[in-house]
């Protein structure tokens, strides 16, 4: 539930277009409801519906490329799988259809006048409290979503608010146990701690021979040396080998002639818009621009208008109703008045570029990496098995790759991990996935040989030959004494600081106990550390040191203390104390008092919000469970397995 909380209490401002929209059913994905109905290859059956492979499989890169952008890195199919991204994937593409299909079943429609309104009131399009057009082609434009699908996501979240929002709106938690909770997660206890450094402790006995010997022979395979080898890696990179494809002019020529109609850019217009939300007002400004007076000056003439110039733009780019009334103007023309989606619009064409068709000069380069692509297969084929002849016939690694100028690459000493025996990664310039493979191959071969051509990824394939094997091996205890003894040294003292800590949590049954304790044993005591139970659970974030500005009157506490004893610390009554390991040894922590709670009515008016918003969210997945009654699900495992593989 903390967690919950703490996710969504950074998201009240709107983001993304569409939360500000249909923010309430954001998490079911409504607007990509309408999409194409392939059954090729399904993975799964919703109903009469069926989610093919190539829909599940489009979605799920969609999902990775996110992934990866918010990472700024690679994801490998492992870490995928242990995020359970398949699994969410494909529930929110059923959930998408279980939602189309009982709209379908429950006869439910929206009128034009509606789908206005709902876009017209949006805040995000708005200028001095009237809809901007320009506001909103900007922000759709920016977002990369065209008109006709804005308006039929919109229509779509309409539909299913009208199905959902009468069952899971206004059911709320009785206002004793939202206070209750909300005075639970936010007052303020106030801690003294104490801790015992493993490092400060001065032990009373030193190591002898036997206890090191013993200590050794019961932890030899911490000191076991891993097994390394010593590889030749041959690196083939598909595009420096397409680099050396030779283009004739004569190639260039015939492709040209063939690519021609690729090559034909479209008509374009400069075009203006003025749209009213009444007809009436458009006809007076009809009437106006048709006496030659500008858009801008009929704007200001006849009030409630919106003006938007919206550049120089292809016929795909407007609606097609629009489109095809703006495409036949002539230049200078107005349109008459069109009744869209946004009230009564007036479009104006100031200038016709006409379609032409670019020269091969213009399109050289661009044709040139085309026609190399197209012969990068067969190019890049042939070179591989002209070296794996050569190397078939006898010939050096080193000398082949030096006919072929590829990259070689010497690692002296590579473990299973991929790293070096000073614990340092080797093949950092390489893909993550690719060192993976390159790895698991030189520790599949043995002493001497060398692996086949194979492919890491779309542009990158290898050779690697294993040189020599330096076999695992457990030290002798003359070789690792001096680790053995820190290792006993650390090990005694840490158990120290755990003895010392407990007795101090057994004596101290007050603050002055507590404070007599450490002095007594030369502890640093730190007091008046304040903290709530959220703020708590934040410690335990990756990205919590973002908000430092805010947190720094318990910068110690959060830092030194782990998730687990600040869990403890939260049991304890006045004046009682715990202990647990931190790290470098151990805290005591003592509960001075629990300040008294200020009730705080904006926070506990953001928190209605979030708890308003966790039940709208357990009860709309509860309610569309129950909706599969009406349209069964089942999945094809076979399929899916066999997409996850690919990934």
């Amino acid at each position: 539930m903390l967690q919950s909380l703490r996710d969504q209490s950074g998201k009240w401002f709107v983001k993304i277009l569409f939360v500000a929209i249909i923010a309430s059913f954001a998490i079911w994905g409504v607007g990509d409801v309408i999409r194409g109905y392939s059954a090729l290859r399904p993975i799964a059956k919703v109903g009469t519906y069926s989610i093919s492979y190539d829909e599940f499989a489009h979605a799920l890169q969609q999902k990775i490329t996110q992934l990866q952008q918010a990472t700024k890195g690679r994801i490998s199919s492992e870490q995928l799988k242990q995020m359970g991204v398949q699994t969410h994937v494909l529930d929110k593409l059923i959930n998408q259809a279980i939602l189309e299909q009982e709209l379908i079943r429950s006869h439910l429609s929206v009128s034009d006048t509606l789908v206005r309104h709902q876009i017209h009131n949006v805040p995000q399009f708005q200028l001095n409290g009237s809809f901007d057009r320009r506001l909103f082609e900007d922000l759709l434009r920016h977002n990369n979503i065209s008109e006709k699908k804005f308006i039929e996501d919109i229509r779509q979240s309409l539909l299913t608010q009208q199905l959902i929002n009468p069952l899971v709106k206004r059911i709320r938690l009785p206002k004793t146990y939202r206070e209750t909770i909300f005075q639970a997660l936010n007052e303020d206890h106030v801690f003294t701690i104490v801790f015992v450094p493993s490092s400060k402790i001065k032990l009373k006995t030193t190591a002898s021979e036997e206890d090191l010997q013993t200590s050794y022979n019961q932890n030899k395979e911490q000191y076991a040396v891993q097994e390394f080898r010593k590889i030749t890696l041959v690196l083939l990179d598909n595009k420096a080998l397409m680099e050396g494809i030779p283009v004739t002019e004569e190639e260039l020529k015939e492709e040209f002639e063939k690519r021609t109609s690729n090559y034909r850019i479209p008509e374009k217009r400069s075009v203006k818009s003025l749209t009213y939300p009444t007809k009436v007002l458009a006809e007076d400004a009809l009437g106006r621009l048709q006496k030659g007076r500008p858009m801008p000056a009929v704007v200001r003439d006849v009030k409630g208008g919106n003006f938007s110039d919206q550049g120089t733009i292809t016929k795909d780019q407007l609606p097609e109703l629009i489109a095809d009334t703006v495409f036949s103007l002539e230049a200078g023309q107005n349109s008459t008045i069109i009744e869209t989606q946004f009230g009564f619009s007036i479009y104006q064409v100031d200038k016709i570029e006409p379609a032409y068709v670019q020269s091969l000069s213009e399109v050289r380069k661009q044709l040139e990496e085309e026609i190399r692509l197209q012969k990068a297969e067969d190019h890049i084929h042939q070179i591989k098995n002209k070296i794996e002849d050569s190397l078939a016939a006898g010939s050096k690694l080193s000398d082949v790759a030096k006919e072929h100028n590829l990259v070689v690459e010497t690692v002296p000493d590579l473990s299973i991990n991929g790293l070096d025996e000073n614990n340092k990664p080797v093949l950092e310039t390489l893909d993550p996935e690719a060192k993976k493979l390159i790895v698991e191959q030189a520790f599949n071969l043995n002493e001497g040989l060398e692996s086949p051509i194979i492919d890491a990824n779309s542009n990158l394939s290898f050779i690697v030959r294993v040189e020599k094997i330096i076999p695992a091996y457990v030290p002798e205890f003359t070789e690792v004494k001096d680790k053995v003894r820190e290792k006993w040294i650390n090990e005694n003292k840490k158990k120290e600081a755990a003895e010392t800590a407990y007795k101090i949590v057994q004596e101290a049954k007050s603050l002055s106990d507590l404070t007599r304790l450490a002095n007594q044993y030369k502890l640093t005591l730190s007091s008046n550390h304040s903290i709530n139970r959220i703020d708590a659970e934040k410690q335990s974030e990756p990205d919590s040191k973002a908000n430092k500005k805010e947190e720094q009157k318990d910068e110690s506490i959060k830092d030194m203390l782990s998730p687990e004893l600040m869990a403890k610390a939260f049991h304890l009554g006045t004046e009682q104390a715990t202990f647990g390991a931190v790290l470098d040894g151990f805290a005591v922590v003592m509960l001075q008092k629990i300040a008294p709670f200020m009730p705080d009515s904006k926070k506990l008016e953001t928190f209605d919000k979030i708890i308003d918003q966790m039940m709208e969210k357990d009860l709309t997945t509860l309610l569309i469970d129950s909706f599969r009654l009406n349209h069964p699900v089942s999945i094809n495992q076979d399929t899916l397995d066999h997409v996850m593989k690919q990934d």
